[in-house]
């Protein structure tokens, strides 16, 4: 995989000038297509499986047109229905932000009918905002924090705790942070589910899960393009093409590539990425359908580990184009992933269907970050850190679901199984300045010396495989016909093992075996009217955990909450909001015994804990999100978190606010309006957009790291020429508001927001 990085990162520029050509001669395309650098985890021993932890350690089918038909011609180029496709809940050719239906719940249920938190953000406003990357895109789900990385990875966080991730409903090992992902131009959707999903989900924590559902082939071909261009060099281009193979529609197929390559604000740095993803759909027989998926994504991106702080946690005013590191600071993890599904169409309304995943990536991160910082004479003392590491996760999924009459009422019944493997494999070595002293005072504008650093050699190796399984079971009962019950529960294991590869191997050691594992799930959903409900659950989940007292393993980490609220669907299904408020209690969190020594473990010489630790997470969420008017989409939402810590093991921090990066008060806002004169027109029509995001002041991974809130504004101006056709210029922080987008500690892990920038995009649809 190492020579794969080096060939593209030399690749040349104008190959993405090469894609942006190919994206707009796909109108033409018809005819031929019949260390512990880490320190936003918790606990050391929190972590679902030690494979996770290990890894932060080293890395350290109807269109609705405000109301109206489908069969009203379509008047803008996102309109133009994906003819043909099956009744499901994509988004994509549907021109709306609305969905029909949500599949985290695996029984294709309206998002009014969920008696959770639940945001969905459709192809139609990644579009409208020319959003291409997944952090883009969750920065704009209400209540979710982005805290980027400075390799092409972040953190992703919601209720004060880490996001988990499911890949078309099937549940992953660890959490979002620290991985790469996907351009976002081979998603269909992004769902997001606030709040213990531990019915579905499995081990995690009780922020919620993440679910990227792939675009699927068409029916009928459709080809479209973009093209976009903005500050710092900053290049996107994309190409999308499907349909049939043949007249006889039982395959189907479509292709989307994409590239990016740009620079960032800050000097010396780069970031140049490109995607390729086909699925193909075989229609076996009336009932059964077998798809196949397979994408490519290469990568190679300047590491940068942020700016130091003050030695009180003050901010150095520094420029916001400042890089601090050496000219070899890299990140390359090329990704492969092969995911197959299965699925069968009974009669009477049952299904059932089977996911299987596999997904393998090699990580090399090669950079310098600042160890100490001397504010009076701006030099520092550096490490440079050698990282290697190959991930494989393979993960299945199989459900059935159907309806079952009873007592005058349909009611819905819903099990199925899953079960994941995942393998971490590599490890890493650093060089500090106390070892070598080429690393030390430094000037922080000028650190040529780190260029003749050469890099330690890896000798510590670790294989860390983890397995879970999982049993579950829902069913959505209505006693009338105004009112459902969901009922639900799981059943699950995990095994976390773990050995030492070099210098030398060692035997394979269980670090985790935890099995039997039940986590309840209980809600209702009451309509009032057609159009407003209200709705209250009990969620839970769990997170093993690796450490011991004297009794042996500590229990698993429990999260429980209790939410209610109110759920509209307005304007002929047009608008949906949802009123939330919410109260989560973590507990069983380990605390280091200071007490005693290293007596506790199988061999009596490991370190002890407590399963004292307890946390709360309470507050309110308020989101709109649909077309309250004909041609006018908005995403409004407002979330209060107050995280609390009630017990960490340390009396001068209980009822301190315990999650960095996690405001009280977030805002986000995005609406477009379209100038349309009537129904139907497709020429010559203007559109304006504009958002905000802001937040309340933060603290960092050190508590003297803090900032006061901020308000990032954009502002969007688009003319679309034909239906085939159209352009947008966008101007994001208008302002020109200078922020950190990210608080670290007082060494790194601190970045700047993107000051003023534009960017420019080309569409074309056909």
């Amino acid at each position: 995989m190492p020579s794969v990085s080096t060939s593209f990162r030399h690749a040349p520029r104008c190959g993405i000038t090469v894609l942006a050509f190919l994206s707009f001669m796909s109108v033409n395309a018809q005819a031929a297509v019949t260390v512990d650098p880490d320190e936003d985890k918790k606990q050391p021993s929190l972590s679902a499986g030690k494979a996770d932890s290990k890894k932060r350690a080293d890395k350290k089918t109807d269109l609705k047109k405000n109301g109206s038909e489908a069969n009203e011609v379509p008047g803008s180029i996102e309109q133009l229905l994906v003819l043909g496709r099956r009744p499901n809940a994509t988004t994509d050719g549907t021109g709306t932000y609305t969905v029909r239906a949500v599949t985290t719940t695996k029984m294709l249920m309206k998002p009014q009918d969920v008696p959770q938190s639940i945001s969905v953000l459709s192809t139609q406003q990644m579009k409208d905002q020319n959003l291409n990357t997944i952090d883009a895109a969750l920065k704009q789900v209400a209540g979710v924090n982005v805290n980027l990385y400075g390799d092409g990875t972040a953190g992703y966080s919601a209720r004060g705790f880490q996001l988990q991730a499911q890949y078309d409903g099937v549940p992953t090992s660890g959490s979002l942070n620290l991985s790469q992902q996907y351009d976002l131009a081979i998603y269909d959707r992004i769902e997001v589910l606030r709040g213990p999903s531990g019915l579905l989900q499995g081990a995690g924590t009780p922020a919620g899960s993440v679910n990227f559902v792939h675009k699927r082939p068409t029916d009928q071909f459709q080809a479209n393009g973009s093209f976009s261009a903005g500050s710092w060099n900053n290049y996107h281009a994309m190409i999308d093409v499907g349909g049939p193979i043949g007249n006889s529609k039982i395959v189907s197929t479509r292709l989307v590539m994409a590239g990016t390559d740009r620079d960032f604000f800050y000097k010396n740095a780069s970031d140049r990425r490109w995607t390729i993803y086909s699925a193909t759909d075989f229609r076996l027989t009336h009932h059964d359908t077998l798809s196949v998926m397979v994408s490519y994504q290469g990568n190679d991106t300047t590491r940068f580990m942020g700016l130091p702080r003050s030695a009180t946690g003050g901010d150095l005013n520094l420029a916001r184009s400042t890089f601090i590191g050496s000219n070899w600071n890299t990140s390359s993890a090329p990704m492969v992933e092969v995911e197959g599904q299965w699925e069968h169409v009974f009669s009477h309304g049952w299904r059932a269907r089977v996911n299987g995943r596999h997904r393998t990536s090699d990580t090399t991160l090669q950079y310098a970050y600042v160890s100490s910082y001397n504010a009076a004479a701006q030099t520092a003392n550096f490490t440079a850190a050698n990282t290697k590491y190959s991930e494989v996760n393979d993960g299945v999924d199989g459900y059935f679901t159907g309806p079952v009459h009873l007592f005058g009422q349909t009611h819905t019944l819903m099990a199925g199984a899953d079960y994941n493997h995942y393998v971490y494999q590599g490890g890493g070595a650093s060089l500090t300045a106390t070892s070598n002293p080429q690393l030390r005072g430094i000037s922080i504008f000028s650190p040529d010396r780190l260029s003749s650093i050469t890099l330690p050699t890896i000798r510590n190796r670790y294989r860390e495989p983890s397995d879970q399984w999982g049993v579950y079971g829902q069913a959505l009962i209505k006693p009338v016909s105004t009112f459902s019950i969901l009922l639900g529960g799981r059943i699950s294991g995990y095994v976390s093992k773990e050995q030492q590869l070099g210098p030398t191997r060692g035997p394979m050691e269980t670090s985790i075996n935890q099995q039997g594992i039940l986590t309840p799930y209980i809600g209702g959903v009451w309509r009032v009217i057609p159009a407003i409900s209200l709705y209250a659950s009990y969620t839970s989940i769990f997170s093993p955990q690796s450490a011991y007292d004297t009794q042996g393993r500590l229990a698993p980490v429990r999260g429980n909450q209790i939410e209610g609220g109110i759920k509209g669907d307005l304007f002929n299904h047009g608008l949906g909001f949802t009123v939330a408020g919410y109260k989560i209690i973590e507990r069983n969190e380990s605390i280091y015994n200071s007490s005693l020594g290293m007596v506790c473990g199988p061999s009596h010489n490991d370190d002890c804990y407590l399963s004292t630790g307890k946390t709360r997470s309470q507050g309110a969420e308020v989101e709109v999100i649909g077309r309250p008017a004909r041609g006018w989409d908005i995403n409004a939402s407002y979330t209060f978190n107050d995280n609390t810590i009630l017990n960490n093991g340390n009396a001068t921090q209980a009822g301190l606010a315990y999650a960095p990066n996690s405001p009280r008060h977030l805002w986000k806002l995005w609406t477009h309006y379209r100038f349309e004169p009537y129904v139907g027109a497709e020429n010559n029509i203007w559109s304006i957009g504009g958002g905000i995001n802001a937040q309340s002041g933060t603290f960092g991974t050190n508590r003297l790291v803090t900032q006061k809130g901020y308000i990032v504004a954009s502002a969007q101006v688009g003319y679309q020429w034909n239906r085939h056709l159209e352009a947008t210029a966008t101007l994001n922080n208008i302002s020109n508001t200078r922020y950190y987008q990210r608080l670290g500690n007082l060494n790194y892990y601190n970045y700047y927001g993107e000051p003023r920038n534009f960017m420019f995009t080309l569409r074309s649809n056909f």
